[in-house]
């Protein structure tokens, strides 16, 4: 049986028309990133999700940010909402598969946000060192 358990997990967000300080109070968390993209007015922010209890921490971002990340959706002020979920994939491995609870991904996709899964190949040796 697969299991849930990503290495890395973050809220990406392009387009963004609104300040950093009025972003992360709308979303009652701080973003780690907030830079200027290609187009005027527009920035990239994203928000990292904590990985120890990926189920449990991917409720939580849908509880607290969901409304305020789909009304930004909706009225433009987020272009798009992506969280990227980054797995590791060893260089010796033959296949991987990880399986997102039904509940959790339902919890993201009701706001709009997008679901990308990253697949990083790994060298579990230089890992051990």
């Amino acid at each position: 049986m697969s299991q849930f358990e990503p290495f890395a997990m973050a809220l990406r967000l392009s387009g963004v028309s609104v300040p950093q300080p009025d972003l992360d109070r709308a979303l009652k968390q701080l973003s780690v990133r907030y830079e200027p993209e290609d187009a005027a007015d527009s920035f990239y922010a994203q928000i990292d999700v904590a990985v120890t209890n990926p189920v449990r921490a991917l409720l939580e971002l849908a509880d607290r940010s969901g409304p305020a990340i789909a009304a930004m959706l909706d009225d433009r002020r987020i272009g798009k909402a992506v969280l990227d979920i980054a797995f590791d994939y060893p260089v010796e491995g033959e296949s991987m598969s990880a399986r997102l609870p039904a509940h959790a991904a339902a919890a993201i996709a009701n706001y709009g946000i997008d679901i990308e899964i990253s697949v990083y190949l790994t060298d579990v040796e230089d890992d051990e060192d």
